[in-house]
């Protein structure tokens, strides 16, 4: 009972020093001017990728909810849900009683978080990671949200390690062509520019195909995709192995005719390591590398 009761004079000391106005001000990827309280320990994600990085930094015990997308590490899932990836219930956030809402989103509009900011009247603040450095300073600036700043920057030096490692593994290699793709016929979506996933590919020493496209995630016909005629081609696929997904895409009317079906240059990667912002992307890279450079 004694416990009980110290926990909650804590939260509602904490929330009293908050709603007199201690807190820092800081800015967000969309540009916001957010403050954000001196000292947070309750946190709401709304993006699987947020979860995953304030576990990275050893900041995971502040997170109070979490969405239905939220998977890693493992015990996320033991987390209250508030609902769906960017679609969450108020009401659940509102009972959690958070002093602070992240949210990761390459999509999300400013008028969108500032709603959301003002419905539950708790700071939102936004990460919007376009290159693969970006996902690293997200980190760190996680880091100065939560006070994990030295965690942060030690995770930080060790993936920068890591992508420098790569760049000089492929720095004297020829560039090769590689598509990525999102989701497979019959709405054939694929990696564009302007994303870190385009970054991924160009530091893992190859050159994204679709990177004179018009938009991140562009859908493309067949016929454009054999007009580009890619060295390698990569399927974002979860449980199966490079010589499940050659079968596969083999069988897909019409990619025979792409010169890397032909070669069996078509490889499988888990989604989680090249379509989340997180130190797992750092594998992907790795892994990327190989891919585009094994012979």
């Amino acid at each position: 009972m004694k416990g009980r009761w110290l926990k909650t004079f804590a939260l509602t000391l904490m929330l009293a020093l908050n709603a007199l106005g201690l807190a820092k001000t800081v800015k967000d990827d969309l540009g916001r001017v957010v403050k954000v309280p001196e000292k947070v320990s309750r946190i709401v994600s709304l993006a699987p990728s947020a979860t995953e990085n304030l576990f990275a930094i050893g900041a995971g015990h502040l997170i109070v909810g979490v969405t239905s997308a939220c998977d890693y590490p493992p015990e996320v899932r033991k987390l209250p849900q508030v609902g769906d990836f960017m679609k969450p219930s108020l009401e659940r956030i509102a009972a959690l009683k958070p002093d602070l809402i992240i949210i990761v989103s390459s999509t999300i509009p400013k008028a969108i978080a500032d709603d959301l900011q003002g419905k539950t009247k708790t700071p939102v603040f936004v990460f919007q990671p376009k290159t693969v450095k970006d996902v690293v300073k997200g980190l760190l600036m996680l880091g100065e949200l939560t006070n994990r700043k030295r965690q942060a920057q030690k995770l930080a030096e060790q993936l920068e390690r890591r992508l420098n490692a790569v760049a000089k593994r492929v720095a004297n290699k020829p560039k090769v062509s590689v598509v990525v793709e999102i989701s497979p016929p019959p709405s054939l979506m694929v990696a564009g520019p302007g994303t870190f996933i385009d970054d991924s590919i160009r530091i893992a020493g190859g050159k994204n195909a679709f990177s004179d496209a018009q938009q991140p995630f562009p859908l493309v016909s067949l016929e454009t995709l054999v007009a580009k005629d890619p060295d390698v081609y990569i399927v974002a696929v979860k449980g199966k192995t490079s010589s499940q997904v050659l079968d596969e895409v083999r069988k897909r009317s019409g990619f025979s005719n792409l010169r890397c079906v032909r070669d069996g240059r078509v490889y499988g990667i888990d989604p989680d390591l090249l379509f989340r912002p997180t130190p797992r992307l750092i594998e992907g890279v790795e892994k990327l590398a190989q891919f585009l450079h094994q012979k």
